[in-house]
């Protein structure tokens, strides 16, 4: 094939007036649609709670489900969000090359079309990406952990779980003995609003922490032989703890419904 068969170069730098537009180039934004997934779940695992029956088994089996399908749902968001930095790299990398280039002009052109000077193409690139390795590791949150222990708190919601964390090729949690209680230690009443210090895990009802705090800065925190200081600051609420009474109310009622029944049945 001659100079005469190509009569355009195959790549050209980008133009200085391109920018711009280059600039617009990116992936699409999902982080949204993620979020409306994952509040579909939250609100599945919130149905499934209010709806289910007391048979053990038969959560263990959805919440498994739901379990891989979060799951797999975080493992695409990682995958998507690693592709969208590497777009992100890819047209950095692309820009430095091609700033390095000789501009076209009249003086360049046939220099390009011959092959004389070359410049990158953004397809080749793009083709030469290295694939986002999968990744294994999910974040920790409120979801996943719920997720885990749901099947377990459903059973007793007093049952103390120590590892949240779920060590890696272990699916199952272990329980150790003792009882979680489901009152505040400051209000003696049972939890509207658990709260649970991010220094040292004890858990208090929003209101009863708040009047211990009020006219402090700092104060040792409420919990017997307890060393940590703590503010309002080191508490965030405490969603496995919200779990447990409302699964204890749900059970409650359930059994008070059964009491009522014996008694007609027994009329």
């Amino acid at each position: 094939m001659t100079v005469e068969d190509n009569p355009i170069p195959k790549s050209v730098p980008l133009h200085q007036q391109s920018g711009k537009d280059f600039h617009t180039l990116h992936t699409q934004d999902l982080s949204n649609l993620y979020q409306q997934c994952y509040k579909q779940i939250d609100e599945t695992v919130n149905q499934l709670v209010d709806s289910a029956s007391p048979s053990t088994a038969g959560i263990s089996e959805q919440i498994t489900d739901i379990t891989r399908t979060y799951k797999l749902l975080s493992e695409y968001e990682l995958e998507s969000n690693s592709f969208h930095e590497g777009i992100k790299d890819l047209k950095k990398n692309f820009k430095q090359l091609s700033d390095a280039c000789p501009q076209i002009d009249l003086s360049t052109w046939d220099k390009y079309r011959t092959g004389e000077l070359t410049a990158p193409q953004l397809s080749e690139l793009y083709l030469s990406m290295p694939t986002p390795e999968p990744t294994t590791m999910l974040n920790d949150t409120d979801t996943l952990r719920i997720l885990k222990v749901l099947p377990y708190i459903w059973n007793d919601p007093t049952c103390v779980i120590p590892d949240l964390q779920n060590p890696a090729g272990e699916d199952d949690l272990q329980i150790e003995g003792g009882k979680i209680e489901l009152t505040c230690p400051i209000t003696c009443k049972p939890y509207e609003t658990p709260m649970i210090s991010k220094k040292c895990n004890h858990v208090f009802d929003k209101n009863g922490i708040q009047n211990y705090l009020q006219g402090y800065t700092t104060r040792d925190c409420p919990q017997a032989a307890c060393s940590q200081v703590v503010s309002m600051r080191d508490f965030v609420s405490d969603p496995i703890m919200e779990l447990r009474c409302k699964i204890a109310r749900i059970k409650k009622s359930q059994e008070q419904d059964k009491e009522s029944n014996q008694a007609i049945d027994v009329l």
